[in-house]
């Protein structure tokens, strides 16, 4: 059913008109402003409180499991706050942090009670999308973007200036980090709709979100682009011709922009220390940079300290720092501790600041996404619009929680609230697929 105004005038109850309109404008808010994102969010879970209190709650007996995993990691996040000797620094992100789990059961609520949201939330993730996109390419050709803002840049390993693309970010390197983690979405809610129509278009996205990564200079975010690529060619049926376009749009980005393929390979293989270079001399082969395997090996030593609910949420540095002055040796020839706002590492940071039962919350849902992924690769009886959706939104949870590469801080309102908005999307998509009998087994 496709959304007119008439039927969301008449259909549409006035409270669940207020929680859309907010909940629709998170997308663009974390584009733009953090805090107005994360002000919407909070408006959106008071609302959805209300509709708890007041409203039929029946919409959500078919996410039970789901709701009781989410208050069990919300108990432990308490729970370390109440145990955490950093209680002040901790408090503001731990107990509020259940209005993340609210937004993700406000978006679930309003597709399940609306049918005709479906189109809705499509038109509002292609919108956000594309402008961004469209303000990344103006501040390329014309050094700045709509709000002025002109594109940053540093000296790469050649000596040369390196600009780089940020759009609303200024001067956070988040551009490509945002399109990488809305693109299996915006490609989800696309092969929903089932139209052929449609297959156009999520190539288009495909390919021009790639480009504006690659001029992000964000290598995380260009691995992760190449990871959906991969899934996408995976279910694609002219899997040889998108793979003679990805090859041949690489080589010209790479060819024609020496500084940023210099950041990509030269820069990566000097801190993996590949190759040898001024600032990276200790000759030890590494996955990962030498900053990034110190913040680890930080992370361990305060995990060891607090194994089974960690320091709290947020509190690594005041810990690794405290850890750090009491001047205890550790028999470890290849790192050092070293002390940052997080470890960059998504499940070390759980480690640190949750423990090993909040760790362990996640992973097993990390394994249950990839087991589902896997499992949906090797039975693809149908790729109809239940398929392609479901299989796109588990590839966009699987992007926000990607273990073995550096990443921002689990417990950062931006990152929280641009995971929280997929789950929703996740919850929703995942009782369509298994509606369909055809995928009760899978």
């Amino acid at each position: 059913m496709n959304i007119t105004i008439k039927n969301f005038n008449q259909n549409v109850e006035v409270i669940d008109k207020y929680l859309l309109i907010f909940v629709s404008f998170i997308p663009i808010l974390l584009a733009v402003s953090i805090f107005l994102a994360d002000l919407f969010a909070s408006i959106s879970g008071i609302i959805l409180i209300y509709i708890f209190l007041k409203k039929d709650i029946s919409y959500f007996k078919s996410i039970k499991k789901e709701i009781f995993l989410m208050i069990t990691f919300y108990l432990i996040i308490l729970i370390s706050l109440i145990l955490s000797e950093f209680f002040k620094h901790s408090f503001l992100a731990s107990f509020f942090y259940f209005r993340y789990f609210l937004v993700s059961l406000s978006i679930f609520y309003l597709l399940k009670k609306y049918d005709f949201f479906m189109p809705f939330f499509l038109f509002v993730i292609f919108g956000t999308i594309s402008l961004v996109i469209l303000d990344a390419i103006i501040q390329y050709f014309n050094s700045s973007n709509l709000f002025g803002y002109t594109s940053p840049g540093f000296l790469s390993n050649e000596k040369a200036p390196l600009i780089y693309l940020t759009s609303f970010f200024d001067q956070e390197k988040k551009l490509g980090s945002y399109l990488v983690r809305l693109l299996p979405l915006i490609l989800g809610l696309i092969y929903f709709h089932d139209k052929i129509k449609y297959n156009n278009l999520s190539k288009y996205i495909l390919a021009v979100s790639g480009i504006i990564i690659f001029f992000s200079s964000e290598r995380t975010s260009l691995f992760l682009y190449f990871f959906v690529l991969g899934a996408y060619i995976l279910i694609s049926k002219n899997k040889l011709k998108i793979i003679l376009s990805g090859i041949l749009i690489s080589t010209i980005l790479f060819v024609s922009n020496p500084g940023l393929r210099s950041k990509y390979i030269k820069s990566t293989l000097m801190q993996m220390e590949v190759i040898e270079s001024e600032f990276y001399t200790s000759n030890k082969k590494r996955f990962i940079s030498e900053e990034h395997e110190n913040l680890i090996y930080s992370s361990l030593i305060n995990f060891k300290h607090n194994y089974l609910f960690g320091s709290g949420v947020k509190t690594f540095h005041p810990q690794c720092t405290k850890l750090k002055k009491q001047k205890i040796k550790y028999n470890n020839e290849r790192n050092k501790m070293v002390c940052s706002t997080h470890p960059h590492s998504t499940y070390f940071q759980l480690l640190s600041d949750v423990g090993i039962f909040g760790f362990l919350l996640i992973f097993i849902f990390l394994c249950h996404i990839i087991s589902t992924f896997y499992k949906m690769i090797l039975n693809q009886k149908k790729i109809d619009k239940y398929f392609a959706s479901y299989y796109f939104i588990n590839i966009g949870m699987l992007i926000n929680l990607f273990p073995l590469i550096p990443a921002g801080s689990f417990f950062n309102n931006w990152v929280c609230l641009m995971i929280s908005y997929l789950f929703g999307f996740w919850l929703f998509l995942k009782q369509s697929y298994l509606k369909k009998s055809v995928y009760k087994n899978i």
